[in-house]
């Protein structure tokens, strides 16, 4: 699925900007072979721990307790891209951030669920994760792209940390949840592409 948008995203990112991708065992590993093979140049790999990870009830392997992220830029020789290391290291006690981030999953108020009262999206990330992930690589007013939008988590971190967003999404019923999320987050209407 990613080969089919990769050319996309390179062609819009610009050559100061970075690329996170969020996966798990299942994808991770070939989407990094991917960017690799396309030239991305891989910045780091950031562990998700999950604080409070769903059980493996059938006991046939290990409990799943993090995801990767990988942050690349578009490759070895870019140059100029934003990352905000005294405001990570500020957040981090006056110590430098590492590699491994704990954060609780989604659950609460803060999943966004259906009118049947089930969870909506299936891997809606914490909103504190993906505020990380924004005000460590990008700057106030910088355009933050999410092509693979779901319910607008990432807009929603963009707006509360102060950057613009642009986010696509092709499922209708999460374009429907992302622009009554980003309603409440802001003061004019989401723009919000919804790609057949």
């Amino acid at each position: 699925w990613f080969m089919t948008f990769s050319d996309e995203i390179f062609r819009v990112l610009k050559p100061s900007g970075t690329l996170w991708v969020i996966g798990s065992y299942h994808n991770i590993f070939r989407v990094g072979r991917v960017l690799q093979d396309l030239g991305y140049w891989i910045l780091n790999d950031v562990i998700w721990v999950k604080a409070n990870p769903m059980p493996n009830f059938r006991g046939v392997r290990f409990t799943n307790a993090h995801e990767t992220l990988i942050w690349c830029k578009p490759s070895a020789e870019a140059k100029g891209y934003t990352f905000n290391y005294h405001e990570m290291k500020l957040e981090n006690g006056g110590k430098q951030m590492r590699s491994d981030w704990r954060f609780a999953l989604c659950t609460g108020a803060e999943r966004v669920r259906g009118d049947n009262g089930a969870k909506l999206h299936p891997t809606q990330k914490p909103l504190s994760l993906l505020e990380r992930v924004v005000r460590a690589s990008s700057a106030p007013g910088q355009v933050v792209l999410d092509p693979f939008a779901g319910v607008a988590t990432t807009a929603v971190a963009a707006v509360r940390n102060g950057r613009q967003f642009i986010a696509i999404e092709q499922e209708p019923t999460y374009v429907a949840a992302a622009r009554e999320r980003l309603s409440q987050e802001q003061s004019e209407p989401p723009r919000l592409a919804h790609s057949a």
